[in-house]
């Protein structure tokens, strides 16, 4: 049997993904910047890679938000472009597509692909073929996408046929899912929910966690004790929160919150970074419940570090999320030293250690969030104690840790 670390080094891994890069003008390759630090971290544990993705050229590329990244071809990172969707009807598109991925399922040892979303789909081709030849496969369930896409796609559509259609699409898509989790080697579920409902499918499945931050990231225990001795002095409590502004996030049962403990007598300050197309409705019902100078709505902020530094001079993070969405925003505020109140779900039951490193509030329930609210606001020693406690976890949980777990369970594959 080969050592583990001679298999590492001779496995040739292959990342089907539908997220696109554009080859530049001085052979770099443009992406989301996000991504590109994900491909990094990949790369550094698993050592060769190739990433089999739609090409597309510079002036087309979006980025998820965080805007772009650059990386460049060579030590041990190679790009396979996949051609792009010319239209709704594209006869040439598919047997191209396969042609390609044909090719490079045949030089890889592990082919590593994740749910996919219409009009991606076709990219699961990567998947099937190689469970075919013979392959190792490396399947990931990289967020709760089902109850999402019911809350943004399903359930918003009042026309009935069109609403039947969307429900009859995301069923299509979790049968996707589930077929490529039955015949995966090794199934990797990034959310509690992925796990409820997928894990009895998995020949083999592990719950994985992502977050981004590193050791280095944590805030120090200098800072954190600045903190504490604020929030001995009797300061005002400053809420935060970053989301996207979409009904499913709860984001008004935070001001409803905030506008109880007004009336309690309590007063604390929100800040709710994000955009989208509920920021205008959030900050009119601030100001119908009479706390727009308690609630500030300033729009987006960047990810990773920028995030990690506005959460840093704030003392909660508020999760009010009415789904079982997971977002990295629980791990960023740990990083921070924030301790998390949260709506109870399935991801936030799995997360935030109730009494521990945060609080656990019934769902879809204000006076149930303001209630635990007041009890931090009351109780200042517990709250500077979750606050060490959730410290000591971001140093523990970090991106490093799981690139390594991940990297062991799939040297076990070859073993």
């Amino acid at each position: 049997m080969c050592s583990p670390r001679r298999v590492a080094k001779k496995m040739r891994y292959l990342l089907v993904t539908h997220i696109p890069f554009a080859r530049r003008a001085d052979a770099s390759i443009m992406l989301d910047r996000l991504w590109a630090e994900d491909l990094m971290g990949l790369a550094g544990a698993v050592g060769s890679l190739t990433i089999a993705a739609p090409e597309t050229t510079e002036s087309s590329m979006q980025a998820w938000g965080a805007g772009f990244g650059s990386l460049n071809e060579g030590s041990g990172m190679r790009f396979t472009g996949l051609p792009m969707r010319k239209g709704r009807i594209d006869l040439l598109h598919g047997p191209k597509l396969r042609r390609i991925l044909r090719g490079a399922v045949a030089e890889a040892d592990l082919v590593h692909t994740s749910n996919l979303f219409e009009p991606n789909t076709d990219l699961y081709f990567g998947h099937d073929q190689a469970v075919r030849t013979g392959r190792k496969t490396l399947f990931v369930v990289a967020e709760d996408f089902y109850d999402m896409l019911e809350w943004e796609w399903v359930r918003p559509e009042l026309n009935s046929f069109k609403h039947e259609r969307n429900q009859r699409t995301l069923e299509r898509l979790d049968r996707h899912v589930r077929k490529r989790v039955r015949t995966a080697s090794l199934t990797f579920l990034h959310t509690p929910a992925a796990v409820a409902r997928y894990r009895s499918y998995a020949a083999s499945a592990v719950a994985i966690r992502q977050p981004v931050h590193e050791r280095e990231d944590v805030i120090s225990a200098e800072a954190l004790a600045a903190r504490a001795t604020e929030l001995n002095s009797g300061a005002p409590l400053r809420l935060v929160t970053a989301s996207r502004m979409q009904p499913l996030k709860g984001l008004d049962m935070l001001i409803r919150a905030v506008a109880i403990l007004r009336q309690r007598g309590i007063f604390v300050h929100a800040t709710l970074y994000g955009s989208g197309p509920q920021l205008d409705l959030l900050r009119h019902l601030a100001q119908t419940l009479g706390v727009a100078e308690l609630v500030n709505l300033p729009g987006p902020v960047q990810p990773a570090s920028e995030l990690r530094t506005k959460l840093a001079s704030n003392h909660l993070f508020m999760m009010p999320h009415l789904t079982s969405d997971f977002g990295r925003a629980f791990f960023d505020a740990m990083s921070a030293a924030l301790p998390v109140i949260a709506f109870r779900s399935i991801a936030s039951q799995d997360t935030v250690r109730d009494g521990i490193d945060g609080l656990l509030a019934s769902n879809a329930d204000p006076e149930s969030l303001a209630t635990a609210i007041a009890l931090l606001n009351r109780d200042r020693p517990l709250l500077n104690r979750m606050a060490e406690t959730a410290r000591l976890r971001a140093t523990e949980n970090t991106k490093s840790f799981w690139n390594a777990y991940r990297l062991q369970m799939i040297r076990e594959l070859f073993e």
